[in-house]
């Protein structure tokens, strides 16, 4: 037994000492060998997003399946939308509604401006007509009046001095037409002139005389004075022309009629101008709802929300899902990178937006990409620095490669193999 012991210590030793020395040579090997640089490389990624409604609801339709191609906006599945269809129809009711009484309250003002008008009409032809009738029959009254007062006083001296006057006149002529007819008779008799020439003086005789009797007809009157039937008449006109004036002078009454018409428009106007902010008021609200009914409507259509790759489902027609739970996973495709962990040696030089060669490694065909994002920092030590004197760990660090153009054929997960920046 204690022959045992020694002996696995011994093992142990030459074992310790042939793995030293086949680290050693290992060494050796990968510095003797630096030419033999491995390349970095990659795999394609893209963003799997996850399609889900805003509202809970039943399942109806599913109109997709596990490995279908979608586009951007595309329906993928709907919910059960009978009650907001309801909801739906019922604002689009109440805005109907409300744009009824809009109209209403719109035809109400216009009804009410009209009547303003009509009535500013009114009271302006009220004011010309009554003034007018009241200038008439003031004159009216002016004129019976002083018919009466005529009547009433008599003939004044002036009238009296006239018809005097004009019977004057007319004696002087009567006598010298009497004269010279007779001075004119006498001649015919004694034979020296014709009796034409005592025609003429006969006839002018006749004439003076009618006007002599005119004129001491009308000086009689003069002096006679009016007759009682005749004041009267005068002042049954004179009571008419007053009572004609007062009628008149009432039609100005009719103006402030009028102007409260005016007034009463305007008050109508104002309520109508409310019942149109109202009605308006009603509408926006009534539209705000129909929009949020129409609005919760679209949430029962679960569209794509990027372009990709059905990736898996997760609910069957006929089940209760809810906010937010994904019914679809998809692999989006509108966007694919590959992530390479660069050296140091190998990151200097490298800048955003630089263009870089990559190679499909399984078909071997180049690929364009585009550096989008250079980390600030390592993510990780590739190799930790041994005892050795010198030595320092190597780290690595993150670049974000996009791929604006894939080869055909190549799928999420494949391999890119880095190769370096592309010339000018």
């Amino acid at each position: 037994m204690r022959f045992i012991r020694p002996v696995v210590y011994s093992v142990m030793a030459i074992a310790i000492g042939a793995g030293g020395v086949l680290l050693s040579s290992k060494q050796v090997s990968g510095s003797t060998q630096p030419g033999l640089a491995i390349l970095p490389t990659a795999y394609i990624e893209s963003n799997e997003v996850g399609a889900s409604f805003k509202i809970g609801g039943r399942l109806t339709e599913v109109l997709v399946k596990e490995g279908d191609t979608v586009k951007k906006g595309q329906p993928l599945a709907r919910l059960q939308s009978a009650e907001l269809e309801a909801k739906v129809a019922q604002a689009k009711a109440a805005v109907a509604l409300a744009q009824g009484k809009l109209a209403e309250a719109q035809g109400a003002t216009a009804t009410a401006q009209a009547k303003k008008q009509q009535a500013a009409a009114g009271v302006s032809a009220t004011e010309q007509a009554a003034d007018q009738q009241v200038a008439q029959a003031e004159a009216a009254v002016r004129a019976a009046q002083a018919k009466v007062d005529a009547l009433r006083n008599g003939a004044r001296p002036e009238e009296k001095q006239q018809a005097e006057i004009q019977v004057q006149a007319a004696q002087e002529v009567y006598a010298i037409a009497e004269q010279n007819l007779g001075r004119l008779q006498a001649l015919l008799d004694e034979g020296l002139i014709a009796q034409a020439e005592v025609d003429k003086a006969k006839v002018s005789h006749q004439e003076a005389k009618a006007k002599l009797e005119l004129a001491e007809q009308q000086r009689n009157l003069v002096n006679q004075g009016p007759r009682e039937e005749e004041v009267r008449a005068a002042e049954a006109l004179l009571e008419q022309a007053q009572a004609a004036l007062g009628l008149a002078q009432a039609g100005r009454a009719q103006i402030l009629v009028r102007q409260g018409d005016v007034a009463a428009a305007d008050a109508a106007i104002r309520q109508a101008q409310g019942a149109i902010q109202s009605a308006s008021s009603g509408e926006q609200q009534a539209q705000a709802a129909q929009q949020e009914a129409e609005t919760y409507q679209s949430y029962t259509e679960l569209t794509a929300p990027a372009d990709g790759v059905v990736l898996a489902q997760t609910a069957q027609e006929g089940e209760l899902v809810g906010s937010g739970f994904p019914v679809f996973s998809i692999q989006a495709t509108d966007a694919q990178w590959a992530k390479f962990y660069m050296t140091e040696k190998t990151l200097v030089g490298l800048k955003l937006n630089d263009t870089v060669k990559l190679k499909l490694v399984a078909t071997g065909e180049e690929v364009v990409g585009k550096v989008t994002s250079i980390a600030a920092a390592p993510d990780f030590a590739i190799k930790k620095s041994t005892q050795a004197s010198g030595e320092a760990d190597v780290r690595s660090f993150g670049v974000k490669v996009e791929l604006p153009k894939l080869p055909e054929g190549a799928v999420i997960g494949m391999t890119l193999q880095w190769i370096g920046i592309t010339e000018g």
